[in-house]
């Protein structure tokens, strides 16, 4: 967001892929897990997949900020390292576990965007 505030456009990975995750909820459910007394490995994100072109997109637009975003491919945008085309992760056996799964991204990025500590981010 600050990036778009001092820019006229982004450029933005459209070939990268994750599930974007709210620290609040990502403790949340860990704490579920461990009042289960269940042990092993499990991937705690926020509901969905997407890639860092349509995220930058969805907060721009949940932040009310008009600005082109352009699509560009891992090739064009160099980066210190290297990073992998899909790191999104399968909930499995989250929900089985605890018995529901944290909210969509979308969500989490809505109340993300409506904490105070947004407003202190940007100034």
């Amino acid at each position: 967001m600050r990036a778009a505030l001092k820019q006229t456009e982004l450029r933005v990975v459209n070939d990268q892929f994750g599930c974007p995750t709210y620290a609040p909820d990502l403790a949340c459910f860990l704490l579920k897990l461990v009042k289960t007394g269940a042990y092993g490995v499990y991937h705690v994100t926020n509901q969905g997949i997407t890639n860092w072109y349509e995220f930058a997109k969805e907060i721009l637009r949940q932040a009310g900020i008009d600005i082109p975003v352009v699509a560009v491919s891992s090739d064009e945008y160099v980066r210190p390292a290297k990073r992998p085309k899909n790191s999104a992760l399968d909930p499995f056996p989250l929900k089985e576990t605890v018995g529901s799964l944290p909210p969509f991204w979308q969500d989490a990025l809505s109340r993300f965007l409506t904490e105070t500590q947004t407003k202190e981010c940007l100034d």
